[in-house]
């Protein structure tokens, strides 16, 4: 009996001598397994601290959080397995902070808790270990050295371009009986602008402090207005009845959405849709939360336009491009397709409403709508309009109202008959949002409101006299994001373009200051030939001649051809040939096809389209050398990504489907911003890598600045220094890079976008709404 106690003793004795993993290891069953030996499952070995692995299925993003928010670090491209060893809302963590959203683009896979265990009796010394970086399964960790960041002093040359742009509205009603419509305003930041309509007056301004854009509204049953934002997907809420404004937050936090699209509330939810990822969230008014947000359709980019059954049972949302539409039972999560084939063309729906036991839809790019029946299950009617979206029902005549081509529309919900009122707005405009009010001079009678135009002019219609007239607000213009940058050959002066709302300033580099002229859209490109400025405006894809006068703002600006005929959407590439030839590329939104080649010549006006120029991709660089055109491609168009990675090629212009392609040393996605580099090199950006191309040997020279980029046609800029460096912006951040042996250096790390240098090698770039520039002197320290 004691040799049994003095046993046990021992054996307590051990235990507790054991290390506290160790410990935890004899909690398991470790028979015949050895410490320090690897264990395997599906023929790989099982990591300490993996819970499971992936399998890419189509091309994901991988993402880093940066002050909580998702940036794309990279790609992880379809086929490749990766190591899972944390969760983060819906992303899977593959190790060094780097995070997968967990979606139908990958496979998710657990081992069982049998191996799990089996890898903690052979490390019981080892907590989960540092994973250096996300890498397929047995291949080390690339170790690279980070290149040096030293800080460079910039001058901030203030906002550039002002523009007065209203984006969108709503109308509605407080409980005092006051009329309100609601504008957006575009700006950095946008804001929100009240304006009485009983008096015209603009009552209030409130700064969407985390927007540039805003488009998506809607007014709830107390009077309340709310707004959807981007670039962060931001909500916000005025409601008159006590004059308070709020921002809720924003409601895309943690996951890879930009933007929100369309909103529809109800009387405790607001329900919203995103893009570029396809998904709808749900706040709740009353907790004052983000209930849930969901991806609404895999494969799809946007969920475009939303609309509610007033009970919150169901969700009728519109995803696309190629359009879909579905009705959403949200206490199931069962989503019923609508559409079942109709409409194969379109690339989603533009604009949703419920009217009674009716879906009224309008579709893009067709301006086509039609009428479904909820109950019967069938489209009643397709008719066409071109105003944004359609007015609710107006209860006494029983009927609701749209434009198209100027005039306002009438569909009798009783009959199912459309008549043409005859009423009608001003030339070129229409509804850009048709609500009910009710004036106090007649307080009776509903009256139709809305914005007609980007410049603040709404119109009032009575249905009931068919009047229509028409007020312009008084509002205020707003700095606004830049986009566009650009030299002529004197590189005297810094071209500068407006985002989304346009407007192009000439700033003298000398002076130190800028003259804008307006009626310019937002361009994509642009080139300086024969003393003529020629760009490519957004959208319908349009080539613009603008001639210089005296005073810039006084410039005349001509349309010389529209590429939306094309479908094509954006001119994303431009160069001069000879000086008598402008060669431009476009990325297609709306075809079936990829971008095109325009060959358009100057003097005379006459121009060749060479249609899907390289299949299924878009042009979105040209560079003129020696008798060549040289040209990168993106894989994007039509928000698909081609089969294959992007082109670097060169054609003879004198026969473009004379091409001669090279095969880059690296995959890529888009090839950008092609220039000639200070050593007679063709230089471009391929993704996160620039490389140096000489054609004489057929040899590339490369480095890696960035592991991953974000975008669809445009992220890299490049130039040529006074001082022979290479210089450029990518992904937010300006470098330098030596020709002679490829090495790098970060100037600034965040916040430069696009590159310009003036004739004294003064560097500018952009961000938000003002110009910054690097003075030549700070770059020689």
């Amino acid at each position: 009996m004691k040799r049994l106690l003095l046993l046990v003793t021992i054996a307590a004795m051990m235990i507790n001598l054991l290390p506290v993993n160790q410990a935890k290891a004899l909690e398991f069953d470790c028979t015949g397994i050895k410490i320090g030996q690897k264990i395997y499952w599906e023929g790989v070995e099982l990591k300490p601290g993996q819970i499971g692995k992936l399998m890419v299925l189509e091309d994901t993003p991988l993402y880093r959080f940066v002050d909580g928010k998702p940036e794309i670090e990279r790609m992880l491209y379809k086929g490749s397995t990766y190591r899972i060893y944390n969760f983060r809302a819906e992303y899977l963590g593959v190790g060094a902070g780097f995070y997968v959203v967990r979606d139908e683009r990958v496979e998710y896979k657990t081992p069982s808790k049998q191996k799990l265990n089996a890898v903690k009796c052979a490390n019981p010394k080892l907590e989960i270990p540092p994973v250096t970086s996300p890498i397929d399964e047995g291949t080390p960790p690339i170790q690279e050295k980070p290149p040096e960041k030293p800080q460079w002093e910039s001058m901030d040359l203030g906002p550039q371009v002002s523009n007065l742009s209203t984006l969108a509205s709503r109308a509605g009603m407080d409980q005092n009986g006051n009329a309100y419509l609601y504008v957006i305003l575009h700006g950095t930041p946008s804001s929100l602008a009240v304006v009485d309509l009983n008096t015209n007056e603009t009552k209030r301004s409130f700064s969407l402090g985390n927007s540039t854009s805003a488009w998506a509204m809607d007014v709830d049953s107390s009077g309340t207005v709310w707004v959807g934002g981007t670039t962060n997907g931001n909500l916000y809420s005025y409601n008159p009845n006590i004059d308070e404004f709020k921002d809720h937050g924003d409601m895309l936090a943690g996951t890879a959405e930009t933007t929100i699209q369309d909103l529809a509330v109800t009387d405790y939810f607001v329900y919203g849709s995103t893009a570029y990822g396809a998904s709808a969230f749900t706040f709740n008014k009353i907790t004052g939360e983000r209930e849930s947000i969901k991806s609404a359709s895999f494969g799809k980019q946007f969920a475009k336009s939303i609309a509610v059954e007033p009970d919150d049972r169901y969700v009728y949302i519109s995803t696309g491009p190629l359009v879909d539409i579905f009705k959403w039972d949200i206490i199931s999560d069962l989503k019923i397709p609508i559409l079942n084939g109709a409409h194969p063309a379109e690339s989603y729906a533009e604009k949703m409403k419920k009217i009674d036991d009716l879906l009224v839809v309008k579709f893009y790019p067709s301006k086509k709508a039609n009428i479904y029946s909820l109950s019967s299950g069938t489209f009643l009617k397709e008719f066409m309009a071109d105003s944004r979206g359609f007015s609710p029902k107006e209860p006494e005549k029983n009927e609701f109202y749209y434009t198209y081509d100027g005039n306002f529309y009438a569909y009798n919900l009783g009959t199912g008959t459309i008549r043409n009122t005859n009423a009608r707005l001003p030339r070129k405009r229409t509804a850009l949002s048709l609500d009910f009010i009710q004036l106090k001079s007649n307080p009776s009678r509903n009256i139709l409101t809305g914005l007609i135009d980007n410049e603040g002019n709404y119109f009032l219609y009575n249905p009931f006299s068919n009047v229509v007239t028409v007020k312009k607000a008084i509002l205020p213009s707003n700095p606004v994001n830049l986009h566009t940058l650009f030299t002529d050959s004197e590189q005297r002066y810094i071209y500068v373009n407006g985002f989304m709302t346009g407007g192009l300033t000439k700033f003298d580099s000398i002076e130190r200051k800028g003259v804008q002229l307006g009626g310019v859209n937002q361009l994509e490109s642009a080139i300086v030939m024969n003393g003529k400025l020629y760009g490519g405006a957004y959208p319908k894809a349009r080539l613009i001649e603008i001639t210089p006068n005296e005073f810039w703002d006084q410039s005349s600006i001509k349309e010389l051809i529209s590429l939306d005929k094309y479908s094509q959407e954006r001119i994303t590439a431009m160069a001069g040939y000879n000086n008598t030839h402008l060669f431009a590329g476009t990325y297609a939104q709306d075809s079936i096809k990829g971008g095109l080649l325009l060959d358009y010549d100057v003097a005379t006006g006459d121009y060749r389209v060479y249609e899907d120029f390289i299949t299924n991709q878009s042009i979105i660089s040209l560079l003129p050398d020696e008798g060549y055109i040289y040209a990168g491609t993106s894989i994007h168009s039509n928000y698909r990504r081609a089969e294959f990675s992007a082109k670097f090629f060169r054609f003879n212009p004198d026969n473009p489907n004379e091409k001669e392609f090279f095969f880059l040393p690296m995959r890529a996605t888009m090839v950008m911003s092609l220039i000639k580099g200070p050593d007679g090199d063709i230089w471009g950006a391929a993704d996160g890598t620039i490389f140096a191309y000489n054609p004489y040997l057929n040899k590339f020279r490369s480095v890696k600045v960035l592991n991953a980029i974000s975008g669809r046609f445009s992220n890299a800029k490049l130039l040529v220094g006074k001082d022979g460096f290479v210089y450029g912006t990518m992904e937010g951040r300006l470098f330098r890079i030596n020709p002679a042996d490829m090495s790098f250096t970060f100037l600034l790390e965040s916040g430069a976008y696009e590159i310009a240098q003036d004739e004294v090698g003064n560097l500018y770039y952009r961000y938000l709404s003002n110009l910054y520039m690097i003075p030549v002197e700070n770059l020689n320290q």
